[in-house]
């Protein structure tokens, strides 16, 4: 029987562990890059809350126009940052998302005289997103099992999308206005005319979030992601099929790159060859922002949202503070991917052991 001094202290070391261990996860917490994206988007909001901008940016328009860009650009961002934690990288999603809206309005068009709105709408939905998984397959293909460099295979996708969305119907859009439920869907809003009132976009990207999440934290799938980004050779050499993985997370970007296409077709009430121009830049820089590595085997789910959101403020804020904003969104884009990365590589480097 130990004696009471003993058990004292047991019970001293077991709490100094578990205190350790506390200690431990609320730093692995402060220090992740998540942590460091909330901190920069409460001061950068606070900065707003005490400038001249405080009043149109806070109000309810706004603030529900920002978590619907917010969430227009985490959907198909969500999708890059899966394809970069394998060490792969999409540049297709703008022409993509451009290519689909046009198929997604001159297929509803082609059909809309023969058949009722709601089967109209399910075969052209339908249809565009298979569309977009052939198109992802394509880019698996030719990554996995031809070994193509991904930044030529998608930076060829993005030019021939791009001129194929211009070809459907001579360079000219196609309106969908006449569909409601596509309207609805991307501008539509739950709880509409309340407090409450949340975009349908918003809680679309909230359901896919959550799905990606789960598949790349809690399932073998998102393991052999990682792994297959973290050490591509090692991943193969224990058994991970690296070929069906990349082929996966290809078929995923271009499936959200799709939705995110219908959105925006939606969103403008058009399928335009014209738009999403330069999109797959701030896909990038929502999920290098949010603490994805451009080498592969890091990123999260969350992160990218923050990015997302961080990014989507910023640019908001031009927007309401500068007479002419469109010609600045490439500075701030650009600059903030620019900064994540310098950030990424100081941390690699701080984290790197000393010989």
């Amino acid at each position: 029987m130990p004696q009471p001094d003993s058990q004292a202290a047991n019970n001293n070391t077991l709490s100094g562990r578990q205190g350790s261990s506390i200690g431990s996860s609320i730093k692995s917490l402060l220090m992740a890059r998540e942590s460091s994206v909330v901190v920069v988007l409460v001061a950068l909001l606070l900065v707003m809350f005490n400038s001249s901008v405080r009043g149109p940016f806070f109000s309810q328009q706004n603030i529900l126009n920002t978590l619907l860009q917010v969430a227009l650009l985490a959907i198909y961002a969500i999708g890059e940052t899966v394809v970069i934690i394998t060490g792969g990288i999409d540049l297709s999603l703008g022409s993509l998302m451009a290519f689909t809206g046009m198929v997604l309005a001159m297929s509803a068009n082609a059909l809309h005289h023969h058949y009722s709105m709601t089967l109209v709408m399910i075969a052209a939905i339908s249809f565009t997103l298979l569309v977009s998984l052939f198109i992802g397959a394509i880019h698996g293909v030719l990554v996995a099992w031809l070994k193509l460099p991904a930044f030529v295979v998608t930076l060829a996708s993005l030019t021939l999308l791009r001129s194929q969305a211009l070809v459907l119907n001579n360079q000219l859009p196609v309106t969908i206005s006449q569909y409601g439920f596509l309207n609805t869907l991307a501008n539509g809003q739950f709880f509409a005319n309340t407090s409450f009132a949340v975009p349908i976009p918003f809680v679309l990207m909230i359901v896919l979030a959550v799905i990606s999440h789960l598949i790349l934290a809690r399932s073998p799938l998102g393991r052999y992601i990682y792994s297959v980004g973290s050490n591509e050779q090692a991943a193969r050499l224990s058994g991970i099929d690296v070929a069906k993985v990349k082929l996966f997370v290809y078929c995923l970007s271009a499936v959200l790159g799709g939705i995110a296409g219908i959105l925006f077709a939606g969103y403008g009430q058009q399928g335009d060859p014209t738009s999403a121009v330069g999109y797959e830049l701030n896909a990038v820089a929502a999920a290098v922002i949010g603490g994805a590595n451009l080498m592969g085997g890091e990123g999260s789910i969350m992160g990218t949202i923050l990015g997302a959101a961080l990014l989507e403020i910023l640019l908001a804020a031009i927007n309401i503070k500068l007479a002419n904003p469109t010609v600045w969104q490439g500075t701030v884009v650009g600059g903030v991917l620019l900064f994540a990365v310098l950030a990424s590589a100081f941390q690699q480097r701080k984290n790197r052991p000393t010989v």
